[in-house]
């Protein structure tokens, strides 16, 4: 008879982060290498700009570590890069200006707005609905991983993270089989001794 523990499979230690920091075979590798993906695979072709690109990766990277982010919320996340882009070549060009000019008309001089300072305060609107959405401030931040916090650790394959029941029958659909009425209770309805 063996003694001690069953050996775990080599998939699940790399998946621990395999803390006896043995070395696994290259099948566990691949398997925990291709669990997570990267920025790079992540990254939406409507960023072309080295900026953009930076900031994509530099958020993504984070947000999908903390479990913030999903794969899936890539597109949204580069939106935001873009237009974060945006505001910033605004201020840049901004930079050493002032956010008024002076125009004559018929009423003479007038003080207007400049157009790269309208621009400025627009894209800001923008980023701040965004930011609310997808955790990039410090209170959605912490909504999110609160409610990551309350949610139980696999929801059925919902995420990925193990496969539903196979007696489940699909969404949208019911089950053909009767529901039987539960056993009677041996001290009986509202009895307490």
């Amino acid at each position: 008879m063996p003694r001690g523990r069953h050996a775990q499979p080599d998939e699940l230690k790399a998946l621990k982060g395999n803390p006896g920091k043995r070395r696994l075979p290259s099948s566990a590798r691949r398997a925990v290498r291709g669990s997570a993906p990267s920025a790079a695979q992540l990254m939406p072709g409507f960023l072309t700009e080295r900026r953009e690109r930076a900031l994509f990766r530099r958020v993504i990277d984070e947000y999908l570590q903390r479990r913030i982010a999903r794969p899936s919320d890539a597109n949204a996340y580069a939106r935001y890069c873009c237009w974060l882009h945006r505001w910033w070549t605004c201020k840049e060009a901004l930079d050493g200006k002032t956010t008024w000019y002076e125009s004559n008309s018929l009423h003479g001089k007038l003080a207007r707005r400049h157009p790269l300072f309208k621009d400025m305060i627009d894209i800001e609107r923008v980023l701040e609905s965004l930011e609310d959405r997808l955790g990039l401030n410090v209170v959605s931040r912490q909504g999110i991983v609160r409610g990551l916090a309350a949610m139980p650790a696999a929801l059925g394959g919902l995420f990925g993270d193990e496969a539903p029941p196979t007696d489940a029958p699909p969404l949208g659909e019911t089950s053909n089989t009767p529901v039987s009425e539960p056993a009677p209770s041996p001290i009986g309805i509202g009895r307490l001794n």
